[in-house]
């Protein structure tokens, strides 16, 4: 199959769930035999350094460079070539013209797309080839809590040929408020993580500390516990108001974000997410449990569902309303939070070494036992058996009969492919070498 994933996040580097997932399943997908290409922006972040500061970045980790013409650096990343367009105006251009170069089977358009610009511009070059990913709740066109509710953004997730859901929280989600029939899929995106029982961090950490992810709790952890170390690697949604109370704070100390979380859990002793709006899921959950990092989480959305029945669910007063601002996404209206069920917890866990290690050992256990059970084949599955959406097609549909959507050709050659892989998962192991390479 030819697969483009048209996305508005960047492809590198990768700091949020969302925008990490995405590449994880295209790299996945590639490995499988697909020929996958990204249109994305630029990363925000080495645009306001330098060229050469994000050609040295990608050289770094190991993309090789193609070419750079003053509007789009080209590279290739663990298989997949991405098209890393400067200017954010030329990105519904640039999904057009890859789209006539790649002839693509599928377009991939997750829901992070302010202005639904991407999902426009792949419905229109690739009429009945969308697969909309429904990540960020509040960025879907409908729901109670969108950030731009829009009916023609409605009609154009409904026209897509298929709707994936990465967890039941939003699958549920797309039913209940949108009318729409998704698949559920959860990403593998834990590949070579050895499950640990608890590591030697000492840091009582939060990731991406911002108002819609619960600062203010963690702010109040930190103001009650002087005498703990704090750690926050702010990511996309810390604003400089954050950042200043963040500073504040003389045990808080800030971390820049890196690719491998890895780095920022080893740092770990408890890690903190008190989100105050509906996640869609908890990937960085489920990777501090592998690691043995005991969570705390807010009891909403598909965090719930990522804590996997281990402690802690903690409740708070979610956000319900938004207000414009000078930022990119809507300012929530924060409600006052009551910090005393997450104090109490914490308290337990730092100061309770039997107990820190109990939650370490459930936390692996489950997050281990989740993992081993996930499909890393599912989305290709998924897509050989979707058919194109005819016009005026108002909900996904998956075709009973299988990879309807592709050529003769191309039928034979993805069966060839699937079959000559589930040989290598059942081959001996002298002959895998050559079967699975």
């Amino acid at each position: 199959m030819r697969i483009l994933l048209a996305q508005n996040m960047f492809h590198l580097p990768t700091h949020g769930g969302a925008n990490k997932s995405n590449r994880i399943m295209l790299e996945q997908l590639a490995a499988r035999g697909h020929q996958c290409r990204v249109v994305a922006p630029l990363s925000g972040a080495l645009r306001r350094t330098s060229l050469d500061a994000h050609l040295a970045y990608l050289q770094k980790a190991g993309a090789r460079v193609h070419r750079f013409d003053g509007d789009e650096v080209t590279y290739e990343y663990r298989g997949v070539v991405a098209h890393a367009v400067v200017n954010p105006s030329h990105l519904a251009r640039r999904v057009g013209t890859v789209c006539e170069e790649l002839s693509p089977d599928w377009v991939l358009v997750p829901s992070d797309d302010p202005g639904l610009i991407m999902l426009g511009a792949a419905s229109r070059a690739a009429p009945g080839r969308v697969v909309y990913l429904a990540h960020t709740l509040q960025q879907l066109p409908f729901g109670p809590g969108a950030f731009y509710p829009s009916a023609a953004g409605t009609r154009l997730v409904k026209a897509a040929a298929g709707v994936v859901a990465v967890s039941r929280a939003a699958r549920d989600h797309l039913e209940r408020h949108g009318g729409v029939d998704a698949a559920l899929i959860h990403p593998q995106v834990y590949g070579g993580i050895t499950p640990s029982t608890g590591g030697t961090g000492t840091a009582v950490t939060m990731v991406n500390p911002c108002a819609y992810k619960g600062l203010p709790i963690f702010l109040a952890l930190a103001d009650a516990r002087p005498g703990v170390r704090f750690l926050a690697v702010p990511t996309w949604g810390a604003t400089p108001d954050d950042l200043a109370a963040l500073r504040a704070r003389p045990n808080i100390e800030l971390m820049d974000p890196v690719d491998d979380i890895g780095e920022v859990l080893a740092r770990s002793r408890v890690l903190v997410m008190p989100s105050l709006w509906d996640e869609t899921f908890g990937y960085t959950a489920v990777e501090g449990m592998l690691r043995g990092v005991p969570v705390l989480a807010a009891d909403v959305g598909g965090l719930s569902e990522a804590k996997l029945g281990v402690p802690y669910l903690l409740p708070v007063r979610r956000i319900t309303g938004y207000e414009a601002g000078a930022h990119a996404r809507p300012v929530p209206v924060v409600p006052d939070q009551d910090a005393g069920p997450w104090l109490a917890a914490l308290d337990r866990l730092l100061d309770d070494p039997a107990h820190h290690q109990e939650i370490a050992v459930r936390s692996a256990e489950a997050a281990a036992a989740f993992v081993a059970s996930l499909d890393e084949g599912a989305l290709e599955r998924h897509l050989a058996g979707l058919t194109p959406a005819a016009p005026g097609r108002t909900g996904p549909a998956v075709a009973r009969g299988g990879a309807t959507a592709l050529t003769p050709q191309r039928r034979a050659a993805l069966a060839a492919l699937l079959a000559n892989r589930a040989h290598a998962k059942t081959a001996p192991l002298s002959e895998q070498g050559e079967t699975a390479s």
